[in-house]
This record gives structure tokens, C-alpha cells and sequence, in this order.
């Protein structure tokens, strides 16, 4: 990949730092399993401690609730299954909302052909779901609610926080998990404050390596979806990633969450005020309130979303047309769908997601860019 490129696909996955990568190859040179007892195993297990305790530190937990799993899917897996299964003789009850990532959808539809009752809490069109909604469906057989922190295709803030509270008045033996894979690192992160009993995160997502995931669980009520040896509690089984792991806690060591934030909002800002004086007949989905600053999405009516993003990579900037993990399937966005979007927004939308490495230079670049193609493709297609 050459160095000129611009890259705003980052909410996809982001380009390992240095440290992430100086951290690999140390592990690749110690290269012991955490579970051997001679002086190799240890040193990795060693590692390990480390990684834990600056994730935890990140998060403001405590470090023996920190388990490794291979990314932000299987940590969503692990909380829903095993948080469900381990409460069904209390209920059979679960609430989500409409927009999180297929890692938690696809869950639900599992679960609900196992017998449970799912609620699915619909957002307003700036992408943003209703306490009151919530309060309204919470019931004395909710044993599970699930509510991402920050949309993955939008960028729109949730609030957990307040809908923590409400969980633990109203369905007090509920479990809460929230997806944070998307707000790990460009937010600040209090689960204790806030009520969560289940937290997911991604290492790919804040530079660290692809492969490498984390659950939070501040009380131990799953039951264990994978079985092993009996690594990590029994929780996640099975020989550590420790490159990975090591790399992931060296990462954390150095987020500056509050710093991202004000960066990510300005370019996001910027961006979005160029499109909107350069580009004509566009439409932004999601609002600046509540926006973590990391995503902006624009739909470009009259154009295909597909064929503007290969337009723009044929220029070295790359974007997307929503969530990687579906960018594959032929389907419209179930995010903005559920956010009033017509068909042809949906059909349009591209998402540009940043992260501390982009520039002020590469938007003004971005938004010359677009500003150009999307007229060119406009006239052909007259």
C-alpha cells in the first residue's frame, strides 16, 4: 500500500501503530505459551498481566474481569450467549435496539429460535433510541438488554449511561451488555458508572493487531460457549493470542481518549461543512449532538454508494458503504433503515470513518475530491 493514500475507513479496521507492531515482534521472538510452567511460559504469561491490568486501567475496572477472545464478535457472542443461557430458569425476556452490528443481531435471531422473546428499541432519525421506550419494555422476565454504545455506520452515541440506571430500577436482575467497539478509545469508558455488567471491544479498531478482542464481565453469570482447557476462567478457553494480547495492552497504555475525541469531531466537522458548501443535493445521517465525531455518513442521491467508493479509491482515498462486516451481502443498511432513510439515501450512503492519524490536509483533499466525482458522475448519469 503506498504511503499517499488517504484512508477513512477506519471504523472497518485501522492501520497498525508502531507499537503495536514493535509489541508483535517481541512476542514472536518470546514466543511461550502463558500456560507452560518453565521460565519461557511465564514470561509470556507475564505479558499477559501487563496487557490485562492497562486495559483495565483504560476502562477503570478491575483487571481480573478482563478476558482476551479474538475480536468484537466473538466478545458479543460470548456475552449474549453465555449471559442468556446462564439466566434463562429467571426469564426469557431480552432487549436490544435496531441498529447494532450483526455480531449482536444475528445473536438475537439464534436465541429467539431457542425460545426467548426479543424487544428490538427502534431509533429516532437522527439514530438515537428512546429511554422511554426502553423503560416501557423492560419486564420483570428481562434477563438480558443489549445497546451498543457508539453505531458503527453513523457515529450517533447511545445513551448507556442513563439506560444503566433504568435497567437496574426496573429489571434489577437484568444483565446489560453494551458493544464498545466502536467508542473504545475516542471515548471515555466507565461500565462501573454506568451499570454495565458486559462490555466488548476490539483491538483492530484503536491500531492494535487484527485477531484480538476484549470482554469486560464485572460479575461472572455466563455460561461458557466454548470449552478448552480451561484458560481465562473457562470464560474463553484455549492458548492465549499473545502478540496480539501484549500488543493490544501496549495500545491501551498510550489512548488518549479524551484527546481523539476533540480531534475526530474536528475533522469529522470539517468534512461534513466542505461536502455540504462543495456537493450539492447530499444528505447527512446522524446529527452533530451525540455523535462521537469518529464516522460522518452522506448519502449522494442519484448515485450508486458502491460505485462512488471505487471512483474514490481510483483517486487513493478509501471509504466505505457501511459496516465491512456486511459490505459483502447484498442488502440495504439496516442502520438507516431503521432511521427513516429512504431507498434511494440508503442505496447512496457513504460512511467516512477517522481516526488520530488523519489530517486536516487529507479532508480538504477528501472533500476536493468528492466534490469533482460526484459531479462528473452526476452528469453522466443525466
Amino acid at each position: 500500500m503506498t504511503e499517499n493514500i488517504i484512508y477513512l475507513d477506519n471504523a472497518a479496521t485501522t492501520k497498525p501503530c508502531p507499537t503495536a507492531v514493535k509489541a508483535v515482534l517481541e512476542c514472536m521472538d518470546n514466543f511461550g505459551n502463558p500456560s507452560s510452567l518453565h521460565g519461557i511460559g511465564i514470561a509470556a504469561e507475564k505479558r499477559i498481566k501487563e496487557a490485562r491490568q492497562n486495559i483495565a486501567r483504560t476502562l477503570g475496572v478491575s483487571p481480573a474481569g478482563i478476558y482476551f477472545t479474538s475480536g468484537g464478535t466473538e466478545s458479543d457472542n460470548i456475552a449474549i450467549f453465555g449471559a442468556a443461557r446462564k439466566m434463562k430458569k429467571r426469564g426469557n425476556h431480552i432487549i436490544t435496539t435496531m441498529i447494532e452490528h450483526p455480531a449482536v443481531l444475528e445473536c438475537m435471531r439464534a436465541l429467539e429460535e431457542e425460545g426467548f422473546e426479543v424487544s428490538y428499541l427502534k431509533p429516532d432519525d437522527s439514530g438515537v433510541i428512546s429511554l422511554e421506550e426502553l423503560e416501557h419494555e423492560l419486564r420483570e422476565d428481562t434477563v438480558l438488554v443489549s445497546i451498543m454504545h457508539v453505531n458503527n455506520e453513523t457515529g450517533m452515541i447511545q445513551p448507556v449511561d442513563k439506560a444503566g440506571e433504568i435497567i437496574k430500577k426496573h429489571s434489577p436482575n437484568a444483565i446489560f451488555h453494551s458493544d464498545c467497539v466502536q467508542s473504545f478509545g475516542k471515548l471515555p469508558l466507565r461500565p462501573q458508572e454506568w451499570g454495565i455488567d458486559l462490555l466488548s471491544v476490539s483491538g483492530h479498531k484503536i491500531h492494535a493487531p487484527q485477531g484480538i478482542g476484549v470482554l469486560y464481565c464485572r460479575v461472572n453469570k455466563l455460561r461458557p460457549i466454548i470449552f478448552g482447557g480451561g484458560q481465562q476462567d473457562g470464560i474463553r478457553p484455549g492458548t492465549e493470542n499473545l502478540p496480539g494480547i501484549y500488543a493490544m495492552g501496549e495500545v491501551s497504555r498510550e489512548l488518549d481518549a479524551k484527546g481523539n475525541s476533540i480531534h475526530l469531531k474536528s475533522l469529522r466537522t470539517l468534512l461534513k461543512t466542505e461536502i455540504i458548501n462543495r456537493v450539492e443535493n447530499v444528505k447527512i445521517n446522524g446529527t452533530d449532538e451525540n455523535n462521537a465525531g469518529s464516522v460522518l455518513n452522506v448519502s449522494f442521491p442519484g448515485l450508486r454508494s458502491e460505485i462512488l467508493l471505487h471512483v474514490l479509491e481510483s483517486r487513493g482515498i478509501y471509504v466505505s458503504t457501511g459496516s465491512a462486516c456486511s459490505s459483502h451481502k447484498p442488502q440495504k443498511s439496516h442502520v438507516l433503515m431503521s432511521m427513516g432513510c429512504s431507498a434511494a439515501e440508503t442505496d447512496s450512503a457513504v460512511r467516512f470513518s477517522f481516526s488520530h492519524m488523519n489530517t486536516t490536509q487529507e479532508i480538504m483533499r477528501t472533500a476536493e475530491v468528492l466534490s469533482e466525482e460526484v459531479s462528473r458522475l452526476r452528469r453522466i448519469m443525466r
